[in-house]
């Protein structure tokens, strides 16, 4: 897939837990493009140009303050760009490489401010991935780092059963993801986190071919052994030696009525990235619940006793 457009720059969009930190040592691996690990550059960009709207469509926001005073849009997105740009050149010229590259998980939470900044400046690699496990790792990141990020309240709050709140977190982040793609068909290529896994070298000769690169297989390995600057991201991919598909459909381990919430939530967005919708169960009524707790609670009970036997 060559497009003819051509960039310095590469920024990574992808819900967190999508693969996106095993996509950034993939891509530092090659012998151009250099990408630190999170630095948080972009989302602090997306933060400070975020906007609200009060009575009659008046936004309040950086952009809207410094209208207002006097600096057109265009010359704050410029100024700001370059602020952010700046840094990952200098990394790059550290590394010794032409090109830069960033990645960092919650810059998918503000793709709009990320677009007026960077839309037709930089290429970008998105990545999708199956909705019900991201929700299953999101979870799981939460419990080991005993809290939840900012980005995240909002839905923790909206939805107070945590599984559906990733769920619904995800179709946002995913259908955000997809209808900026559709708006930028020269300079944004989506890759799904299964095919990363799974066919490595072809998706990423695709994914090189598209930045204007060449994809070596042997770069695999080099992202896996380098144990230079790993910086901030997922602590699951620094710790493999190999790519390896473990983690995908690991939903289907949940509970027949958790899957079927949370597919209920997801199978739209679930077949507007390419996946299959996930089959319904019949909901049970309330008897069935019931008779289905207790067989739960006399279960434990006499598991109980087995393990006191044990002892």
């Amino acid at each position: 897939m060559t497009t003819g457009f051509h960039a310095e720059g590469v920024v990574m969009l992808g819900a967190p837990r999508s693969g996106t930190t095993l996509l950034r040592r993939l891509i530092d691996a090659h012998p151009n493009i250099a990408c630190p690990g999170e630095t948080s550059v972009f989302t602090a960009c997306g933060r400070f140009l975020r906007r609200e709207r009060i009575a009659e469509g008046v936004g309040i926001g950086v952009l809207d303050g410094l209208g207002y005073a006097g600096f057109p849009r265009d010359e704050v997105l410029t100024r700001l760009r370059e602020f952010a740009f700046s840094f990952h050149r200098d990394y790059a010229r550290q590394q010794g490489k032409p090109r830069w590259a960033s990645k960092t998980a919650v810059d998918a939470f503000y793709i709009e401010e990320i677009e007026q900044l960077c839309g037709d400046h930089v290429h970008f690699v998105c990545l999708q991935r199956h909705g019900l496990d991201v929700a299953c790792s999101i979870q799981e990141l939460c419990t080991k780092n005993g809290g939840y990020l900012r980005e995240l309240h909002e839905y923790i709050i909206r939805y107070p059963m945590v599984l559906e709140a990733f769920a619904h977190l995800w179709v946002d982040l995913a259908q955000a993801i997809d209808g900026f793609a559709k708006r930028h068909p020269d300079n944004a290529l989506v890759v799904s986190y299964e095919d990363l896994t799974g066919p490595t070298h072809a998706t990423m000769a695709r994914i090189m071919e598209f930045l204007g690169e060449e994809w070596d297989p042997a770069l695999v390995d080099v992202a896996l052994e380098s144990r230079k600057g790993l910086g901030l991201g997922d602590w699951k991919t620094y710790g493999q030696r190999s790519i390896v598909q473990s983690s995908v459909g690991r939903w289907k381990g949940l509970s027949r009525d958790t899957i079927s919430r949370l597919s209920t939530i997801c199978n739209p967005t679930l077949t507007l990235c390419g996946y299959d919708a996930i089959e319904l169960e019949a909901e049970r009524s309330p008897e069935e619940a019931r008779r289905r707790y207790e067989i739960g609670l006399l279960l434990q009970g006499l598991e109980r006793k087995a393990n006191r036997r044990d002892d």
